[in-house]
């Protein structure tokens, strides 16, 4: 994935800001950092593998579009293939938590400054293992860092939208072993900070779900201000899951993230000037030459 690198601005957070304190979301980092870069079409479908992210320790400034932020000492994260089948490609993102205190997260930084109001659609699909020893309703959730008021960020503004299945859907809708697909618009969330709720109320931090429909009408000018991604937060302990197929729509456009232990080709110019060292058949096979490579194209486009 070709990343184009735009800084947005000093996102200055106070220290009653910081989101040390919050459950499921790394700290939003102070730094003149987030990307932009977002392509112009009416659908994306973009394939994230290794080879775009950066890996770094939570409370970090993001260094590139794609950050997977882990905690210590045990919470790990991978592009794999599977498990099963995935719903895009071969492969995706599965995290581990082995412990309480672990936690990992999987943030994209290219939607920063899109308001709420314009996000006509959020969705992921989910595998739970079935070695996890988790809660059975443990899953990977939705997370988003915003700022509640949009413009001029200000100290109180931050807070971290959540997104839980198990707050969605019986909990006998939630199965190990197979993946399944989640919708967060319409859908229930939670935030990390207060936010303004329906008929003037106040939606506390962690106990209040709110719809996404009255996050927007009670939140008008709210608009994305770090992360975007999965979040395996503290307390999934013993929790193995996987992520794929996380998607978002905006002002009309869509992008949708394949997770993938690898490229495969899909056009004969990923072949050449020497691409064909750089992608796989989808069975993981490596390519001998640019002509193999190119015969798989032929074959499987």
């Amino acid at each position: 994935m070709a990343h184009s690198y735009k800084i947005v601005g000093v996102i200055a957070l106070a220290a009653s800001a910081a989101c040390t304190t919050d459950p499921t979301a790394p700290d939003l980092k102070s730094a003149t950092n987030a990307s932009a870069g977002v392509p112009a079409a009416s659908t994306n479908n973009v394939v994230v593998t290794e080879s775009d992210i950066s890996r770094q320790a939570e409370d970090t400034p993001p260094l590139r579009n794609w950050v997977f932020y882990s905690r210590p000492p045990s919470s790990t994260g991978f592009f794999v293939s599977g498990p099963g089948n995935p719903p895009m490609g071969v492969g995706s993102f599965e995290m581990t938590t082995v412990l309480t205190t672990d936690k990992g997260t999987l943030f994209n930084y290219d939607h920063v400054g899109t308001r709420l109001a314009d996000i006509g659609a959020i969705s992921y699909a989910t595998y739970r293992d079935p070695a996890s020893t988790a809660d059975p309703v443990q899953l990977p959730s939705i997370n988003i860092e915003i700022d509640k008021n949009g413009g001029a960020f200000l100290p109180g503004d931050y807070a971290t939208l959540v997104f839980e299945p198990i707050y969605n859907v019986p909990a006998s809708a939630i199965h190990s072993g197979e993946w399944q697909t989640w919708n967060g618009i319409p859908g229930i969330w939670w935030t990390t900070r207060a936010i303004n709720g329906p008929g003037g109320t106040t939606c506390a931090p962690v106990t209040c779900y709110i719809s996404w429909a009255d996050i927007v009408a009670n939140n008008p000018d709210a608009t994305i201000l770090g992360g975007f991604g999965i979040n395996q937060g503290s307390g999934s302990t013993g929790l193995i899951a996987a992520t794929d197929a996380l998607s978002i729509s905006a002002n009309g456009d869509t992008w949708t993230y394949n997770f993938e232990p690898f490229r495969t080709p899909t056009s004969k110019d990923e072949c050449k000037n020497g691409g064909w060292q750089d992608v796989k058949a989808a069975d993981g096979s490596s390519f001998k030459n640019q002509g193999q490579c190119i015969k798989y194209v032929n074959h499987e486009t």
